[in-house]
């Protein structure tokens, strides 16, 4: 009698392992390189629309990405005043992983030459980055 209850309750945990391997979700597929920057990027403007400025003092810049002479290739400017700072890091931090693994093993330009950091600035209640001589 207990070999048959054994067998039943075998066949029983099969039949739900069985179940569970066809009812699980099919796995999402893998984002590319292109549609996690895209992400992370609109992520990333998304978190620094938050707040307008007041003046210049309020605005910071995160640097980001990676061009073939290890610049970054992008910069996001925030209001300060939002509390972002690690979060804007954090992001930022796995965009330029993502551009800089996509270029390991490629060679580097010849001349290369180190970029200024932006200029940040406020303009009309929100944060900008680039040329603030206007």
């Amino acid at each position: 009698m207990a070999a048959a209850t054994l067998a039943g309750t075998a066949r029983m945990v099969a039949a739900l392992c069985a179940a569970l391997v066809l009812c699980a979700p099919v796995p999402a597929r893998p984002e590319s390189d292109e549609q996690a920057l895209a992400r992370l990027a609109g992520e990333m403007e998304a978190l620094a629309a938050g707040a307008p400025c007041g003046g210049p003092v309020m605005c910071m810049a995160v640097s980001m990405g990676y061009d073939a002479c290890g610049n970054p290739t992008r910069h996001i400017p925030y209001n300060r005043a939002q509390q972002i700072s690690d979060i804007m890091q954090t992001k930022a931090a796995e965009y330029t992983f993502i551009e800089e693994d996509r270029l390991r093993g490629k060679p580097r330009p010849a001349h290369c030459r180190a970029l200024q950091p932006p200029r940040v600035a406020c303009v009309n209640g929100r944060c900008v980055v680039g040329d603030t001589s206007y």
